[in-house]
């Protein structure tokens, strides 16, 4: 693996490694380290790798016919098989189908989750080289577990990472989770969950102790559509938070509640939004401040905060959240596409060296699209924006949500100070270590490269690996796309492949979603080609490329 962090750890992590398939299941189930599959697995350890993927794709087809134990299992295998070629080969995708299998695992089977959880834990530190990520994971493993053995080797686990314990804020958040999951279980009416139990647990942003004075809620936002709506809440500083909710009563709906430390409000107290979500209440607490959202029924929650300004974002949907699993084979449904064209009214965006405003080729560029994909691919498209206005980026997609759409796409275009920057890139939300990546990130945030850093390692987190790996094939074809649609007519372009960074545009998309830069508008050469037609054209025939080859299951 890369130098990094984790060379450093003592040898135990290697064992971990090496042993994630050993360890009973429970007294009653076979250990799937018995089974024919695992036999498998074991023959084709050093195999090549063609052999090895067609046996762990092989057990992946047997999980899906079988929603039992023995899929579950075999999904396990699958998982550790890919897991297996990733340290042989550091190839990303192999990582990202490991993950991906594993969280199914997890989300499948009780009695295989802690098995699951700990081995994605450890994968996902590695991956990303974050050991903090990989101490969250199996402290939450430990925490909801109740298998012996399995305890153990997530204790293992943390112990190794114990130097990387979180601050206590963020183990306070965790022991949250975990509360709620042992408690959604316990409460748990027949065979129906609560959706809105069922939801991620949101990370705690960095709270300054010895920050002067409470926060003040300086405003609400909110933006209601009939299966989903997003409330975003802006506050003067970073606070802690927690989220829970209310079953309904006679006469009463269900609600969701974020409970706000050290925050108070003076203005209105009452918001008015519609569809799936009543109205928005907030009420003065001895500790700060409750804003209560008053639904229509039972949802799916997603909380978070966006730093620089700090607001908490407040998601809900009638429809629950894709299920984590690796890219399906064959064609896909692609019937709803949302293209976000950036920028628009006050907000120019970057601006060219003769003066061309990224906000009239982003919405040029998708003005082409649209008609495209309806009339080639029978899609119905949706602009975030049709003419020359602002639209926030906290409304964008929650537009796309509200929609119901399956792709998201939102159109920009490139700058750098440095005028000799060019090319193309697609980007997607997640963790990186690309410094130039974050750069690109804060200047379409308006905020620090330090603030979309932050955001994206707090927004991998809770993104499963499945929604990752989507976006992640989705930004492949676009730029593949893009690249194949200029390069025989313009010299030097450049590829600069996809990215991952921290755009808050992208965050809480319940959709693959991407992010295209169609060249630099800061490069003399690249601005006149994007103040051409033609050279737009070529851009929105990418989108509409990239979008049949993903609906065709290329």
């Amino acid at each position: 693996m890369p130098v990094s962090v984790w060379r450093g750890l003592p040898s135990l992590l290697l064992l971990l490694a090496s042993a994630c398939g050993d360890g009973e299941i429970s007294a009653s189930a076979p250990s799937p380290t018995s089974s024919p599959a695992s036999a498998s697995v074991a023959s084709l350890e050093l195999a090549p790798r063609g052999q090895v993927l067609a046996e762990a794709n092989r057990l992946s087809a047997q999980a899906a016919k079988d929603p039992g134990r023995a899929g579950a299992a075999a999904s396990l295998q699958a998982a550790r098989l890919r897991e297996r070629m990733w340290r042989l080969e550091h190839r990303e995708a192999d990582a990202l189908e490991a993950l991906a299998l594993y969280d199914e695992v997890a989300g499948r089977d009780s009695a295989l989750a802690c098995q699951a959880q700990v081995d994605a834990a450890r994968l996902r530190g590695e991956a990303k080289n974050e050991p903090l990520v990989a101490y969250s994971g199996a402290y939450l493993a430990r925490g909801k577990s109740d298998n012996a053995q399995c305890i153990a080797r997530a204790e293992l686990l943390i112990q190794a990472l114990s130097a990387f314990r979180p601050g206590q804020s963020e183990i306070a958040a965790l022991d949250r989770e975990i509360q709620a999951s042992r408690g959604s279980r316990a409460a748990a009416v027949g065979s129906a969950q609560d959706p809105q139990l069922a939801s991620p647990a949101p990370v705690m942003p960095v709270v300054d102790p010895v920050a002067s004075g409470p926060a003040t809620i300086s405003r609400v936002e909110r933006y209601g559509a009939k299966d989903a709506a997003r409330v975003v809440v802006f506050l003067t500083r970073p606070v802690l938070f927690e989220v829970g909710s209310l079953a309904g009563s006679p006469g009463q709906g269900p609600r969701l509640y974020v409970d706000v430390s050290g925050a108070f409000f003076s203005g209105p107290s009452e918001y008015k939004v519609g569809g799936v979500v009543q109205r928005v209440r907030l009420g003065k607490r001895q500790q700060g401040t409750r804003i209560v959202l008053d639904l229509d029924t039972t949802v799916y929650q997603h909380v978070f905060y966006l730093p620089e300004p700090f607001r908490l974002v407040i998601d809900v949907s009638l429809k629950p959240p894709k299920v984590a699993t690796t890219a399906p084979k064959g064609p896909r449904k692609v019937r709803r596409i949302v293209l976000d064209p950036g920028h628009g009214g006050n907000d120019p965006g970057a601006t060219g060296p003769v003066g061309l405003r990224e906000k009239d080729v982003a919405l040029d560029i998708a003005h082409r699209a649209a008609p495209l994909l309806a009339r080639e691919l029978g899609i119905s498209t949706l602009l975030t924006r049709d003419a020359d206005v602002y639209v926030p980026l906290d409304e964008r997609v929650a537009k796309a949500n509200a929609f119901g759409a399956d792709v998201f796409v939102s159109i920009h275009c490139n700058a750098s100070p440095h005028r000799k920057s060019h090319g193309i890139m697609t980007f997607v939300l997640d963790a990186s270590k690309d410094a130039a990546a974050a750069r690109i990130a804060a200047r379409e945030n308006k905020a620090s490269a330090a603030a979309a850093a932050e955001f994206a390692t707090m927004m991998s987190r809770v993104l499963d690996a499945g929604s990752v790996a989507r976006s992640s094939h989705l930004a492949d074809l676009l730029q593949r796309a893009a690249m194949a649609s200029v390069s025989p007519d313009y010299s030097g372009v450049h590829d600069g492949g996809v990215r991952k960074a921290g755009f808050y545009v992208l965050a809480g998309a319940r959709m693959p979603a991407v992010l295209f830069e169609a060249s630099f508008i800061s490069n003399p050469t690249e601005e006149r080609r994007l103040d051409t037609g033609e050279y737009r054209q070529k851009m929105a025939d990418a989108i509409v490329n990239a979008i049949r080859a993903y609906r065709d299951g290329i």
